[in-house]
């Protein structure tokens, strides 16, 4: 009887191994609904884009050269990718669409008055307005904070380029913002071909849209203009 009890005993343990193995399996392996297969395509996008369509790294930028291929008929928040459209009122109330500034490049730069990398990249922002505003569209997006505190801060520091209100920090989400200030260079049919984590300089903002687009191909650099 006792050899009888060893072997059931080992049964049994072989046989509770073996349902959790397939607990386990299951949860990991067959409860994957359709957002997680989105997610994993998305990554799975991402990741043959970084390695091969000429990313091109400065400091703590991504950049997609302007030879590179590109995805137009996705949108997702990457470089390669059409931008994700929005429709946000500026302090005056006007609403913009980023679709409808189609054959500009855009600057997207997400901000918030409390942000110190923030507060510091705001005189080259608006010096790069200043110089270059006739070629390139400059867009601020502040996030969910009251216009009036906004537009005081704005003038505190003397920005005059234009400013949106993302009321509700939904794109914020929608852009996969991991901090702030992060930025985004938009070609003119609506591509992201640059991204950037943390405050910018007036040189950063330039040599990304030189890298990936033709916007200023024929003009000097800022530092022979004597920008700071």
């Amino acid at each position: 009887m006792t050899l009888i009890k060893k072997v059931l005993i080992g049964l049994f343990a072989l046989l509770g191994i073996g349902i959790t193995g397939l607990i386990t399996y299951s949860y990991f392996f067959l409860q994957r609904g359709p957002e997680s297969l989105a997610e994993l395509r998305q990554r799975a996008e991402q990741t043959a884009l970084d390695r091969g369509r000429m990313i091109i790294t400065l400091s703590r930028g991504q950049f997609l050269d302007k030879e590179a291929e590109v995805h137009p008929d996705v949108t997702a928040p990457f470089p390669g990718f059409r931008a994700p459209d929005f429709a946000f009122e500026d302090l005056e109330g006007k609403v913009w669409r980023l679709s409808e500034l189609r054959g500009k490049p855009v600057l997207l730069n997400f901000w918030a008055t409390w942000c110190p990398p923030c507060r510091k990249e705001i005189p080259d922002l608006q010096a790069f307005h200043e110089q270059y505003g006739d070629r390139i569209v400059l867009l601020g997006i502040n996030w969910g904070e009251d216009p009036e505190d906004v537009k005081e801060f704005l003038e505190r520091y003397g920005a005059t380029y234009t400013n949106l209100l993302d009321r509700d920090g939904l794109f914020f989400v929608r852009y996969q913002l991991t901090g702030l200030p992060t930025s985004y260079w938009i070609d003119e049919e609506g591509i992201i071909r640059g991204m950037w984590l943390g405050a910018m300089s007036l040189e950063d903002m330039v040599e990304g849209f030189r890298k990936t687009t033709r916007a200023l191909e024929d003009l000097p650099s800022p530092s022979s203009e004597g920008a700071p």
